[in-house]
């Protein structure tokens, strides 16, 4: 294991007042706002050895290269209170791809978190991995990142580095190492993490078998596969994938759903990519092998994973599991990260890349915030109030009734199952602000008798 300075993180000053945004928004869910501890950052990056490498091989001639992959990951984590004057943690990006040129980094945003501060030991916190989408990057999860570690949890994000289209001689050959690549890194990440808990700067801070997965979109294919849900041999993706690099993730491989890691006990899947036709990767089979309790979010104008033949399908497929479906009415497939990076506000296709049409983005956030927060609490840390939240009293949010007449109600208050006035509103709104949500919870179908 490698512990370079990293290239996701650009450690210069920032002003000494930043602190996390979500502190700011009045109108957010109870559970989306920041926790007790300050937050420390810092990279590492993990060597994958012997990995196939597209780009190096020439296909044609049937010749597949391999070589080491490097996986750098971030991580937020608890932190011992830094002194006043302690600098923020400044975060970079890929910039604007060009034909024939790597990526170069460039300024993102600045973050609450404070680079290399002292982690708080002897905790054994909950252990958190977020994969990212295509063409994505880690720290454009740094707004739920941050606030999960704030909470007591360490975060680690990959970066999968994926290649840009417009760098490559063939183009296509950037998302077919996607495809082939996020199984295996988050399997090789979980398990290096797991493995490595009591080693490194991050020595005994982690509680390596308490562990949730995170992804989103590509993310949350690997996400789902990683889980136990071998892919459909004989389906369109894994055909059309080259020198059948997919073999080794579907189901006619008997060892694959055993590998599923048994120390992850959650897994959120944002618009999980992967479920709609043509490239259907699993059966309705395939994926109730998975057991893990799970949320999946999904926007249900979503146009790139899909929502009825998608996300939907593939959330009435996973009957193994205990799980929940978080549905943003109106919303497409930009429900997972931060959002536009400042420099690029003015540039629509950048726009169309990170947000959405309808819906806010700090609102977004701030309740992916408090879903997540429920969920994570209540399956790695057991508080069962925080689970609450998640008991809505209708699976539409405009169909929840928050007693007229009440003070309370126009004050800003949160609903609560305990009070009587607003025991039939989803607990944790305020009167009138939860609207445009959906929220289902299907428990695991007990397994057919044998015959």
């Amino acid at each position: 294991m490698k512990f370079p300075i990293g290239w996701l993180l650009c450690l210069l000053l920032a002003s000494p007042s930043a602190s996390l945004a979500q502190e700011a928004l009045s109108d957010a869910p109870a559970l989306a706002a920041p926790g007790a501890y300050p937050v420390g950052v810092l990279t590492q990056t993990l060597i994958q050895k012997d990995q196939p490498d597209l780009v190096a091989s020439d296909l044609a001639a049937g010749k597949l290269a391999r070589g080491d992959r490097s996986l750098p990951l971030t991580f937020w984590h608890p932190a011992v209170k830094p002194a006043a004057d302690a600098p923020r943690a400044r975060y970079t990006m890929p910039d604007k791809p060009a034909a024939g040129k790597p990526p170069a980094e460039v300024p993102y945003k600045t973050g609450g978190a404070y680079p290399d501060a002292k982690p708080v030991r002897g905790q054994a916190f909950p252990l958190v991995v977020i994969s990212h989408g295509y063409r994505n990057w880690a720290t454009s999860f740094s707004d739920l990142a941050e606030n999960l570690a704030s909470k007591g949890y360490v975060v680690a994000a990959i970066d999968h580095h994926d290649l840009e289209p417009v760098t490559l001689a063939a183009p296509q050959l950037s998302f077919a190492t996607t495809v082939i690549t996020r199984v295996a890194d988050q399997r090789f990440v979980i398990d290096a993490l797991t493995r490595k808990g009591g080693q490194g700067p991050l020595r005994d801070v982690y509680d390596a078998e308490n562990v949730a997965l995170i992804g989103y979109s590509m993310g949350g294919f690997g996400a789902l596969a990683t889980m136990g849900a071998g892919l459909d041999p004989n389906g369109p993706l894994s055909k059309s994938a080259p020198a059948g690099l997919l073999r080794p993730f579907t189901t006619d491989n008997p060892t694959f759903a055993a590998g599923a890691p048994q120390n992850v006990k959650a897994m959120v899947a944002f618009a999980p990519w992967g479920g709609a036709p043509p490239l259907r990767a699993w059966t309705a089979e395939s994926l109730a092998k998975i057991t893990v309790p799970s949320l999946l979010i999904v926007g249900d104008q979503d146009d790139v994973s899909g929502y009825g033949d998608g996300v939907a399908w593939v959330y009435g497929a996973m009957t193994g599991a205990d799980r929940n479906l978080l549905v943003y009415e109106n919303a497409r497939h930009n429900i997972a990260r931060d959002g536009t990076p400042p420099s690029l506000v003015g540039d629509f296709q950048s726009v169309v890349r990170f947000e959405e049409p309808v819906w806010r983005r700090d609102r977004i956030l701030a309740i992916n915030r408090h879903f997540i927060t429920a969920f994570l609490d209540a399956r790695l840390k057991g508080d069962q109030a925080h689970g609450a939240y998640l008991a809505v009293p209708t699976v539409k949010a405009v169909d929840g009734v928050w007693r007229p007449g009440s003070d309370a109600g126009s004050a800003g208050a949160y609903a609560s199952p305990s009070d009587t006035a607003s025991a039939g509103y989803w607990p944790g709104f305020q009167n009138r602000w939860a609207l445009g949500l959906q929220l289902r919870h299907d428990t695991a179908a007990a397994p057919a008798a044998p015959r």
